[in-house]
């Protein structure tokens, strides 16, 4: 057999056995890439993009690779990994240092971002090194690094992260977003919750140039776009996305999203931009295991608080939700201690009850004031800022804080993810109008009658 022409046709037909063995997204995502470099004393050399591409593939597809090559080629042939050759420098310069980008761009972010000297978004204390990796989140985490790493024609791009609240998926976004920045600082990197892009486009309607935010975000070298299911019927800013995504696509930048669901679960949303969220690698985080829970409670309090280990192993044993609540625990303990007692068992086991407690008191204050209303709950937690919507969770989070001894870290944690920034200016809200409105303070008087009712609990009533 001809050396060149014959690890070409070997390869061609062991990848037509090979998609008989895969999925369409896997075989599109491991598969795919891999290149045919020479053939030698039936050793087959298989060129792949990068180190993780090598490290996946020898360790999860390579058996079924040789068995195909095997059964065509009827020899025992041996599988040569080499990992193509990229200079980094030449990329880093291949889209200019973008100052000039900036400054055509500077009317929409001046309208749209607090800082223009920093358009970033992203938190500095999320990195890679202070993601705890386990089981639930390796092939999230590594692919994320890979993205990082090699920002320009990368194979795992786009990278679409799904999995329930508070198990690391932001985190990870902000990792890869920091990563770039520090190693690629020519590059214009934008981290930005859904729910603000989605804003930013209605603003570019407003003053009448809807292009402008187009323009932006294509000349973006680096989106992360963070809970990508808020599209839902949004459908003029899904047209714009899947624009913004193509070009991303052709150009080899990097588009990392995040969602509570896989894409094709997504509700919403128009099969072309799910299909496009599909084109990459999708990745999801699960619970994470027992061990898992520990190695983070020890990162983030053991050493700095002098948490003992039973403690922390009490906690994760018991919270089964999601880490943000386990670090909720956490806080609030560190917050209640005084400086003669110990945390132990006993005091977190108090801490745990009494939050548990209060969370069950919130959801019915929830349900009482959606049914006042009459809106959904789903409405309630989420990002909807039609007036009567919001006034209603303004309420409900005021009256919350009045019937609890919930931090306003946690209220906020339980009206849908909210920061306590957002829990203090709904209570500030409804303190001035309580006294200057006697619609809405007739309002939460009945609202609390009914809650009371509910709770056995009372406060004072206007």
């Amino acid at each position: 057999m001809s050396n060149l022409l014959g690890f070409e046709e070997l390869w061609d037909k062991c990848s037509l056995e090979l998609q008989k063995c895969f999925d369409d997204d896997t075989f599109k995502t491991w598969i795919k890439p891999i290149v045919p470099k020479d053939l030698k004393d039936n050793r087959l050399s298989l060129e792949v993009p990068n180190n993780f591409f090598y490290e996946w593939v020898s360790d999860h597809y390579s058996d079924v690779i040789t068995n195909a090559l095997n059964k065509i080629s009827g020899n025992n042939i041996k599988l040569v990994y080499c990992v193509r050759k990229i200079d980094i420098e030449q990329k880093r310069n291949s889209i200019s240092a973008n100052r000039r980008i900036i400054n055509n761009h500077l009317s929409f972010i001046k309208k749209n971002f607090a800082d223009i000297d920093d358009i970033s978004g992203l938190n500095p204390k999320y990195t890679f090194d202070n993601f705890i990796e386990g089981a639930c989140n390796q092939l999230a985490k590594s692919t994320a690094e890979s993205i990082a790493k090699i920002p320009i024609n990368n194979p795992f791009s786009p990278l679409m992260i799904h999995s329930d609240v508070g198990l690391g998926k932001t985190h990870l976004l902000h990792a890869i977003g920091n990563k770039i920045k520090n190693d690629f600082k020519d590059k214009i990197v934008v981290f930005i919750p859904t729910t603000v892009f989605i804003e930013q486009f209605i603003n570019s309607i407003r003053s009448n140039d809807p292009q402008e935010f187009s323009r932006f975000y294509r000349d973006v070298d680096v989106l992360l776009l963070d809970d990508v299911q808020f599209l839902k019927d949004k459908i003029k800013t899904q047209e714009n996305l899947y624009f913004i995504f193509n070009q991303f696509y052709q150009m080899g930048k990097p588009i990392v999203l995040t969602s509570d669901k896989p894409p094709n679960k997504l509700e919403g949303l128009q099969t072309r931009l799910v299909s496009r969220f599909k084109w990459g690698v999708t990745a999801d985080i699960n619970t994470p295991d027992l061990e898992t829970k520990i190695a983070i409670l020890e990162s983030k309090f053991a050493n700095e608080y002098n948490i003992p280990k039973p403690v922390l192993e009490y906690i994760a044993q018991r919270v089964n939700s999601n880490i943000r609540e386990m670090e909720g625990i956490m806080i609030t303990a560190i917050a209640n201690i005084s400086s003669y007692h110990d945390i132990d068992i006993a005091f977190i086991k108090k801490i745990i009850n009494k939050i548990a407690s209060n969370d069950l008191v919130v959801d019915k204050i929830i349900d009482t004031v959606s049914a006042y209303f009459m809106i959904s709950i789903e409405d309630m937690l989420g990002k909807n800022r039609h007036k009567d919507i919001s006034l209603a969770r303004q309420i409900a989070m005021y009256i919350a804080k009045k019937y609890t001894e919930c931090p306003l870290k946690t209220i906020g944690s339980l009206f849908g993810g909210r920061d306590h920034s957002t829990v203090i200016h709904a209570i500030n809200t409804i303190e001035l109008l309580s006294r200057n409105d006697k619609k809405i303070k007739n309002t939460i008087n009945i609202l609390n009658k009914e809650i009371e009712s509910k709770i056995n609990r009372k406060v004072k009533v206007f």
